[in-house]
């Protein structure tokens, strides 16, 4: 079972449980604080839930950015590697 670590948010303690571990889970809830506050001073909001969307809605776009990346990094791995085989079988006749 995972052993339970406690983060501050935006100065509210959160005791949180991860498989992950505690070096991590510290590492998240340190990037968030950073993000939350990045967001607060951007958009001169004192609202927490605001700043908590805004950060969300920032950290998402970046996965997806990052999934985009990924993605066609393997479209290029793929398409190399076949140009690879396709090589190696001329070679071989």
């Amino acid at each position: 079972m995972a052993k339970p670590v406690t983060v501050e948010i935006l100065g509210n303690e959160y005791v949180l449980r991860s498989e992950a571990g505690e070096e991590r889970v510290r590492e998240v809830a340190e990037l968030l604080n950073q993000r939350l506050g990045e967001v607060q001073s951007a958009n001169k909001t004192s609202s927490t839930l605001a700043a908590a969307v805004l950060a969300a809605l920032n950290i998402t776009n970046e996965l997806l950015q990052l999934r985009d990346q990924q993605e066609k990094l393997f479209q290029e791995i793929e398409a190399k590697t076949e140009k690879l085989l396709s090589m190696i079988e001329e070679q071989k006749a």
